[in-house]
């Protein structure tokens, strides 16, 4: 499949209509979407007939340019279940519900229940949330509680479930600690492009009212690495 012929197929992957701010729920574009996992698998090979875990599902969109591109199956991953029923429609409408299973997990916390510890892939893929939103204790709903510095969170948890390669999204800004994680975790990293993502300027709750990501909401644009890890035990010396 080309390029283009992808990003064009991904373009009918349905948008969260409520987004949730303080789980940064901005979808990743067709156009970034069709870049990141064509590049995987042209460039390396990393997507056909391969096992793959997507944390932080979301819309899917990852999943579906995954399978779109022959990927041999997925496991995608996220806490909230509004998000997974919108997943799971978006699997549906690409008829690809043998290809893509859902789990409910919350990589916010500490720890992975044990089970799913079991589960690896040769690539893990994801747009992770980017960590800006700081910690608080103050807010009376405990699911809201959102980790500074989640993005390495999901990193973290990404190297412990990949056999091979890891492709991920992360602000330019954070480049120079992100290098030293990966050197800390023994991983190859490659900053394969830098790209600009779009982020909704959501609407701050108001009594009644839900936050909308509509498609006509402004946006605001900041530059991101795409990044490949390799773990170092594959990797070429």
């Amino acid at each position: 499949m080309k390029l283009k012929e992808l990003e064009s197929h991904l373009s009918n992957v349905e948008n969260f209509s409520n987004a949730k701010e303080y789980l940064e729920q901005y979808m990743t574009t067709p156009h970034l979407a069709a870049r990141m996992i064509y590049t995987a698998q042209t460039q390396y090979d990393d997507i056909e007939s391969r096992s793959l875990i997507d944390l932080g599902i979301g819309t899917g969109m990852l999943s579906i340019a995954s399978c779109l591109l022959n990927a041999d199956h997925v496991f995608g991953f996220d806490c909230d279940l509004d998000a997974l029923g919108l997943c799971q429609l978006n699997i549906k409408e690409f008829e690809l519900e043998s290809s893509i299973d859902l789990i409910q997990a919350d990589l916010r916390r500490m720890s992975l229940p044990i089970d799913l510890n079991r589960i690896k892939a040769d690539t893990v893929i994801m747009n992770p949330p980017f960590g800006t939103k700081p910690f608080s204790t103050s807010t009376e709903n405990q699911d809201e509680l959102c980790l500074s510095g989640i993005d390495m969170h999901f990193l973290n948890y990404a190297r412990q479930l990949a056999q091979h390669s890891i492709y991920s999204l992360h602000k330019t800004s954070t480049r120079d600690h992100i290098y030293k994680k990966a050197k800390d975790w023994n991983m190859k990293i490659d900053v394969l492009a830098v790209l600009q993502f779009d982020i909704p300027k959501l609407e701050k709750k108001r009594p009644n009212r839900k936050i909308s990501t509509a498609s006509n909401a402004p946006l605001k644009s900041i530059e991101v690495d795409f990044i490949r890890f390799e773990i170092k035990d594959n990797a070429d010396d």
